[in-house]
């Protein structure tokens, strides 16, 4: 028996937009399925170098996909993940953190994808499919994302996604000094 508060494992929440098709990409919902796709690539020390999260115990890594399986999608205040599948196998390549001012002003994007996937476009279309959906859905002005400065590669896919540097914080991430770029992308009309 499953719940709004226990739903299936694989149930897709309610009043979803997901999935959202790309060329070769997928936007959906993280589900347990997931979890062994999911454990390689956050398991994998240069993936999660600049990343604010650890590598999870199975366990743990199992009831956040449970969770997110079906967390509310764009609500104000909360983060949100999204998985990243392949268009054609439905394998998941990464996951995409979305996140609401308490405010409803603006939004936060963050991306992980698996080594294996990089380099390839997959995260720009997966960024501009998640961007394009919190603007459809959404009265925010504009959507932010926070990078280290030593991350070249989202450094480069927000600038080719039309993201404009904010800030530049010197902050101390996993106890060494670093510089967080902070990039703005405004709605357009």
């Amino acid at each position: 028996m499953t719940s709004r508060s226990n739903p299936a494992p694989d149930a897709p929440a309610p009043t979803d937009t997901l999935p959202r098709v790309a060329a070769r990409v997928v936007l959906r919902r993280l589900r347990g399925s997931d979890l062994h796709a999911f454990q390689a690539y956050r398991g994998d020390p240069e993936v999660g170098r600049y990343q604010g999260w650890s590598p999870m115990p199975d366990a743990n890594a199992a009831s956040f996909l449970a969770e997110m399986s079906a967390a509310p999608l764009l609500r104000q205040g909360e983060w949100v993940q999204l998985g990243i599948a392949a268009l054609e196998t439905d394998v998941l390549l990464g996951d995409i953190g979305l996140f609401l001012s308490p405010d409803g002003a603006h939004a936060e994007i963050g991306f992980t994808l698996a080594r294996a996937a990089q380099g390839q476009g997959i995260a720009r279309e997966a960024v501009r499919e998640a961007i394009d959906m919190v603007f459809a859905r959404t009265a925010v002005t504009e959507v932010r994302a926070i990078t280290d400065a030593r991350n070249l590669a989202s450094v480069g896919l927000l600038q080719r996604l039309g993201f404009t540097l904010q800030a530049r914080c010197e902050t101390t991430f996993r106890g060494e000094p670093c510089v967080e770029l902070v990039y703005r992308l405004g709605r357009t009309a």
